[in-house]
């Protein structure tokens, strides 16, 4: 069966309003949704689908089925014996897509850069994504950046824009006010600690970190390589792994240097959050989001400002990562009297919310978004942003919400593309923009109020209009419809 687009049809059959129906949901089910496994490939899409779910409910019965053609089959097959119209719904992108054989298949990709894969690599044929979308019924994406990247592509299925729901409960939060005090009560990291002179840690050098084992190989250092030769081929053959895992935890306790002492100073308990908060949310493994710029134009920008408060929450718990942005933080080498904020663990709902109304900006330097949820709740919320305005983001933000910082495009390669072939681009962050940017808003938000006001309140009617359930749900609806005017599939025999 070739879809067809009934929009350009002059008469369409109308959708039966007694039909029940059944949506068969299909996404990678991380567990994200739970807090399970975030900054994992795939974990944005479950979140995209969770928040879809209340919508679907309303135009069918949602049923979660695991991705594979025959669990997909037997739940169809189920959904017809309980007097149900089953509908596949596939919250993925196209290349990990799997068709149901016998039902409309819906898919809802998100897609960050101008162009789409168009051949077979990898030994996966759905790489191509214009052979893939054949196999589809319908295409739901977040807006018109997506429509003109698909169709750019030779992608024919009929295409809607169904922005991606945000939750009510931004719309709902306080405006923000810079003598308020909001305590997220998570251990984070604090820098720079109140007690440490700035000299003492950045412009001194560490005699007992990595600069002085490389001016000198004293005799102590010699004999500590003795050491650990010793134990490890005489004494650890000989002790339980219990004791071997107490000496080492020991051991490196006892040869930690300066630098590690002090990130350990700075961890405290919970974070009182005040002043000028910026606040950014991101996965430190995903290299769209270009955390490197973040924190640097943060500190240089706005270095000198003590009320400035640069909030990052991490969506990974990986020491990898964490130690990968602590050790950039420190070759920066910036003394900064504005503060830098690390949130490591997983915050729950009501938390995020309290991140929200504690912030006076969202903050993004992302090379890349296929819809960018942060952004879009918080100018729900009435936060303007300071952001690029590409791909995903250009479908609804503008300068009147916030403050845009300049890019320029430069070759990338598609993410799951093991190749790494620069296929495509992405927008490159233009740094001083950046630091302009910072130093404007900083302005606006401490001399500024009115014109603060403003950018928020348009970026939340924006949403209102663009992203609000119920804004939403007739548009989701009308494009569902559209399902009733294809000729059925043939359901397989049992």
């Amino acid at each position: 069966m070739s879809p067809r687009d009934p929009q350009r049809e002059t008469e369409a059959t109308p959708p039966e309003p007694t039909r029940r129906r059944a949506v068969l949901l299909t996404s990678y089910q991380t567990g994200a949704t739970r807090g399970k496994n975030l900054g994992v490939p795939g974990y944005s899409y479950d979140l995209v689908a969770q928040l879809f779910v209340p919508l679907l409910a309303r135009w069918g019965e949602v049923l979660p089925v695991a991705r594979d053609a025959g669990a997909l089959e037997a739940a169809a097959r189920d959904a017809r014996r309980r007097g149900l119209d089953p509908v596949h719904v596939s919250f993925l992108p196209f290349q990990d897509f799997c068709p149901a054989p016998s039902v409309p298949n819906v898919i809802v990709p998100a897609w960050e850069f101008p162009d789409a894969p168009d051949h077979v690599f990898d030994g996966n044929p759905r790489n191509d994504w214009i052979a893939a979308s054949r196999q589809c019924d319908l295409i739901l994406v977040g807006g018109q950046f997506t429509v003109e990247t698909l169709q750019r592509a030779g992608i024919r299925t009929p295409i809607r824009i169904v922005p991606v729901p945000t939750p009510d409960d931004y719309f709902r939060v306080s405006a923000w006010q810079a003598d308020r005090s909001i305590r997220i009560p998570y251990s984070a990291y604090v820098f720079p600690h109140p007690d440490v002179p700035a000299s003492a840690l950045w412009d001194a050098p560490d005699p007992s970190g990595e600069e002085g084992d490389r001016l000198s190989v004293s005799a102590p250092g010699r004999l500590c390589d003795t050491m650990r030769s010793t134990y490890s081929q005489y004494v650890k053959p000989l002790v339980p792994p219990t004791a071997h895992t107490w000496i080492k935890a020991l051991a490196r306790k006892a040869g930690r240097n300066a630098w590690e002492r002090y990130v350990e100073s700075c961890r405290q308990p919970y974070v009182d959050l005040s002043g000028v908060v910026y606040t950014c949310i991101f996965n430190p493994g995903d290299g769209r989001k270009n955390w490197e710029d973040l924190f640097s134009g943060f500190l240089w920008g706005l270095r000198d400002r003590d009320d400035a408060v640069l909030a990052v929450k991490l969506v990974t718990k990986e020491p990898i990562w964490i130690e990968r942005i602590l050790m950039y933080y420190r070759r920066l080498g910036l003394a900064h009297r504005c503060k830098v904020v690390l949130l490591t663990d997983y915050l729950r709902p009501e938390h995020m919310l309290e991140l929200v109304r504690a912030s006076a900006y969202y903050l993004t330097t992302t090379r890349a978004e296929g819809n960018c949820l942060p952004v879009m709740n918080y100018l729900a919320a009435g936060r303007p942003c300071v952001a690029p305005c590409h791909t995903a983001l250009s479908d609804y933000f503008t300068r009147e919400m916030g403050f845009i910082v300049e890019t320029h495009p430069e070759p990338a390669i598609w993410p799951h593309d093991s190749r790494l072939r620069f296929r495509t681009t992405w927008g490159r962050v233009v740094w001083p923009s950046l630091v302009e940017q910072l130093r404007q808003s900083y302005h606006i938000a401490r001399c500024d109020r009115p014109t603060y006001d403003a950018l928020g309140a348009c970026g939340q009617r924006k949403m209102a209009q663009w992203a609000s359930t119920e804004s939403i749900w007739p548009r989701l609806q009308a494009a569902l419809d559209l399902l009733d005017t294809l000729t059925p599939r043939k359901p397989l025999a049992a």
